[in-house]
C-alpha cells in the first residue's frame, strides 16, 4: 500500500513520493533507497539513525503481532537518547513535517511507531506550555505561604 498517513503535524510518505516543494522533510532508511539517486531528494534531511536498531526490527518482522510490545521498547530507546529525535520534534513544533521512509507502509511500520512517538512528545509539550491558561491566580488565593 502507497497511500499517505497525516496527522496532526506529521505526514508519512513513501521516499518516492517525495513532495519536491516541500521543506521539513526527512528521510528515516538504515540506508540509502536503492531505487532513488542520491540527488533525488534534495530538500530531505536524512536521519539514518532515528529507526530502531537492526536486531528491534527483524524481531517485530517475525511477529507483527509484537507491535505493541515493539513500540514500548522503541520508544524507550528514543525516550533515552533525544538527539536522535529532538530536530524532528523542533520541526514539528513549528509547522508541518514529512517523514519519508522506504519500504513497505502498513500497520506495523516504525516509522508509524516513531510519529505517533512525536505525535504524544508534542501534545505533552503542548499540554505544559498551554497550563498557565488553565490555571487561575484565584486558585491559589488562600494558600499561606
Amino acid at each position: 500500500m502507497t497511500t499517505a498517513a497525516t496527522t496532526s503535524a506529521i505526514r508519512l510518505l513513501p521516499a518516492s513520493q517525495c513532495p519536491q516543494q516541500c521543506d521539513n522533510v526527512f528521510l528515516l532508511a538504515a540506508r540509502w533507497p536503492a531505487a532513488l539517486p542520491r540527488g533525488s531528494l534534495p530538500r530531505a534531511h536524512w536521519l539514518p539513525r532515528t529507526l530502531p536498531a537492526p536486531g528491534l526490527l527483524a524481531w517485530l518482522q517475525r511477529d507483527p503481532l509484537r507491535y505493541p510490545l515493539f513500540c514500548e521498547t522503541y520508544w524507550s530507546d528514543l525516550a533515552a537518547n533525544p538527539p536522535r529525535w529532538q530536530a524532528l520534534l523542533e520541526a514539528a513544533a513549528a509547522g508541518e513535517v514529512v517523514l519519508l521512509y522506504d519500504g513497505e507502509d502498513g500497520q506495523f511500520n516504525p516509522v508509524r511507531a516513531l510519529a505517533s512517538f512525536l505525535e504524544a512528545r508534542l501534545a505533552a509539550r503542548s499540554y505544559w506550555q498551554d497550563a498557565t491558561l488553565r490555571s487561575s491566580p484565584v486558585c491559589y488565593a488562600g494558600l499561606q505561604h
